[in-house]
């Protein structure tokens, strides 16, 4: 039986959600850039429509290529640089260890600009005064990726292991963490730095064998990944758009005078969150003090939970104010059980918290502390808990309005 039946049949916000989410499943390919992501849009924008938002609009957001090219791009020429040896090699695995924190670190692109990518899109709905001093931000990442070996269950718990020492499930903040690609480039980079001064024998030998092997791997899993089936992206993500369509129908219900809603489906979450990028850089007249991101990302299932800091290659931490909001609701117990968690992935949610914006993001996650179905083509509306989608959606609007309402005891809002 599926967790699907967990919700319950009668509900219509259930009943909706359920239908939201398995028309954006009939769009697996919905990669950033693609039509079936603009096509994705599209739906959407009609059920923003339906809820009486006005002002729908589509437009363009930065994109990028296939993250599993992007990988094999870095990885592969650092292990050819790590190969050649000399003052070439060692360029070369440079280049490629340089270059890979730039994008993932700073998000400034290099290498992955030889990549074919084209734009993205964001959906976007408002409701109240356009002049209004205060607004609330509903979020959540239309496009989806290939589902790859990484992405097995053999991995997915190798990763969940790391995950859980980590902190995931505790309120507990992690070391930050390496990642593996990383640390392989720059060992890569040492490598072809001895080489090229001299360095030999057998030590040498077994040491340069891992670190090219490594990247090699690296290198294989990254083309695979981007020549994969799509997931249908159930969970990951349109459980979260169907969230935040339930959210925003009951924040627009009761909307105060001074209160501008926006809710927007962002473009190209998985290949760097372009599509939240363009809508934060846009708005540079939104004040922090009055500005509040709700975020949801895969709550189709397991245990809800709201994000204290995240990132694989350099860690965000929260502004504390919709944090502090969001531990007092959990404690109320009117959602039933919701943990703070420290995730090692990333999500949109960091774009707003990097900038001091109170930004809020919800997940859920298994009880190894990873989505459901993630990235994986099991990732469809039959393993979605319905009744996960429409809670997350409740505390979502919870904590909006108890940010609005500024009360010192946000439960009582």
């Amino acid at each position: 039986m599926s967790d699907a039946s967990d919700g319950n049949a009668s509900d219509p916000r259930q009943q909706r959600a359920r239908e939201w989410i398995r028309l954006l499943t009939e769009l697996p390919d919905r990669f950033a850039g693609s039509l079936y992501e603009r096509q994705a849009a599209e739906r959407i924008g009609a059920w923003m429509k339906e809820l009486g938002l006005s002002d729908v609009t589509i437009v363009n957001a930065t994109g990028g290529p296939r993250p599993g090219l992007m990988l094999a791009l870095h990885t592969g020429l650092a292990a050819f640089g790590c190969y050649w040896w000399g003052l070439i090699g060692f360029a070369m695995a440079l280049v490629g260890a340089v270059s890979f924190s730039r994008e993932f670190r700073q998000r400034q692109p290099f290498l992955s600009r030889l990549l074919r990518s084209g734009d993205s899109v964001n959906v976007v709905g408002r409701a109240g005064r356009s002049d209004a001093p205060r607004r609330v931000i509903l979020t959540a990442h239309i496009d989806t990726t290939e589902a790859g070996w990484m992405f097995t269950k053999a991995v997915a718990e190798r990763f969940a292991g790391l995950n859980q020492q980590g902190g995931a499930q505790s309120n507990k903040q992690p070391k930050p963490p390496h990642a593996l690609p990383e640390l392989l480039l720059v060992s890569a980079t040492l490598v072809a730095l001895a080489g090229w001064i001299g360095a030999h024998g057998f030590l040498f030998g077994v040491i340069k064998l891992g670190a090219c092997g490594g990247l090699l791997i690296a290198t294989v899993l990254g083309v695979q990944w981007a020549m994969s089936m799509p997931t249908p992206g159930a969970n990951d993500n349109a459980s979260a758009v169907a969230a935040m369509l339930t959210c925003a129908e009951s924040l627009k219900a009761a909307l105060p005078e001074d209160v501008e809603l926006w809710v927007v489906g962002t473009g190209a979450e998985e290949c760097g969150s372009g599509g939240m990028h363009d809508l934060v850089d846009r708005h540079p007249e939104w004040p922090p003090e009055s500005t509040f991101y709700i975020n949801f990302e895969c709550v189709g299932g397991g245990a809800l939970h709201y994000i204290l800091t995240e990132g694989l290659l350099g860690r965000v931490t929260y502004p504390p104010m919709l944090i502090e909001v969001a531990r007092r609701l959990a404690a109320s117990g009117r959602f039933g059980e919701v943990t703070p968690t420290h995730l090692l992935a990333g999500t949109d949610g960091n774009v707003p918290a990097r900038k001091g914006y109170p930004a809020l993001s919800l997940i859920s996650l298994e009880a190894n502390g990873v989505p459901r179905n993630y990235h994986r083509v099991e990732d469809t509306v039959d393993g979605i808990d319905l009744s996960m989608v429409v809670r997350s959606a409740d505390f979502g609007s919870a904590a909006a309005n108890a940010a609005l309402h500024g009360a010192l005891d946000p439960i009582s809002a």
